[in-house]
């Protein structure tokens, strides 16, 4: 997800491709409900019915194709708020199910070429939403450490770091910081680092007490540098920055061990399994 494809107001921020997704959503119900009218499709044949089965099929897909990093946290697979759907294996289980509820061939038609200009609609977005040329960190790049030193970025070339960007005050950020504490002690694929935004020293300390937190992966960018450059308009922020610096994908929100280690897998092996 490139920074700039979230709609921010006011402390909320929503990525632009679930936007999407729930407006053309609604446009299929919308565009069912007309068909059922226009067919006269009796009433226990509901067409929300091929919405579900399209749904379930596309996380079932994703969970699928990223089953390792599933068994990490099996019930991630449920929470699919959080994110990770393979649409084309949903919209295939949607036209399947739309043949078996409406059955005959009128409604049938509609209901497939509506599904198939919503798709098209989708793959337009997604190809506008392509990777861009990654950001290079600039290697001058300096944040301080918790335990009082500093490094820069350049320091971090080599091998794939991941930078989150979080504060204190930041509820989602308070919630994910155990499980990266916790990931980067076991990490050996890449670098974990959790990175401080514009907090003072003594109130990150006091945080991480209060919390029984290591200190040992924690850094802190009291300027709020690192969010700037990476163009990151809301917090937790999560950078997977590879061996030669560039940063090859953000995640912006709240994000969970599954969604953590198929970043990182996408990180060390480019040729893996799509996100």
């Amino acid at each position: 997800m490139n920074p700039n494809d979230i709609i921010q107001i006011g402390p909320l921020a929503m990525a632009l491709d679930r936007l999407v997704a729930v407006g053309l959503i609604l446009a299929f119900l919308a565009g069912m409900d007309w068909v059922v009218r226009r067919f006269r499709v009796p009433s226990w044949q509901p067409p929300g019915l091929a919405l579900l089965a399209g749904l379930v099929g596309a996380r079932a897909a994703y969970v699928w194709v990223h089953k390792e990093s599933f068994a990490l946290d099996p019930v991630v697979a449920l929470q699919a708020w959080l994110g990770g759907w393979a649409w084309s294996a949903g919209v295939v289980t949607a036209a399947l199910a739309l043949v078996v509820i409406l059955r005959k061939p009128r409604p049938i038609a509609a209901g497939l070429g509506l599904l198939a200009a919503l798709s098209a609609v989708w793959w337009a977005f997604a190809e506008g939403q392509a990777p861009r040329s990654p950001m290079l960190l600039p290697s001058s790049l300096r944040i301080d450490t918790a335990q009082g030193g500093s490094i820069t970025a350049g320091d971090l070339r080599g091998r794939p770091v991941v930078l989150n960007l979080w504060a204190s005050w930041c509820p989602p950020c308070r919630r994910e910081m155990p499980m990266l504490i916790d990931a980067a002690s076991r990490e050996r694929r890449a670098a974990l680092l959790l990175v401080n935004q514009g907090e003072a020293s003594e109130r990150v300390s006091t945080f991480l007490q209060g919390q029984g937190l290591s200190a040992r992966h924690v850094a802190l960018d009291q300027t709020g540098n690192l969010g700037v450059i990476a163009g990151s308009p809301a917090l937790p922020t999560t950078l997977f920055v590879a061996a030669d610096g560039t940063i090859r994908q953000t995640h912006v929100g709240e994000i969970s061990r599954v969604q953590l280690d198929i970043a990182i897998r996408a990180l060390v092996q480019p040729d893996g399994p799509l996100r």
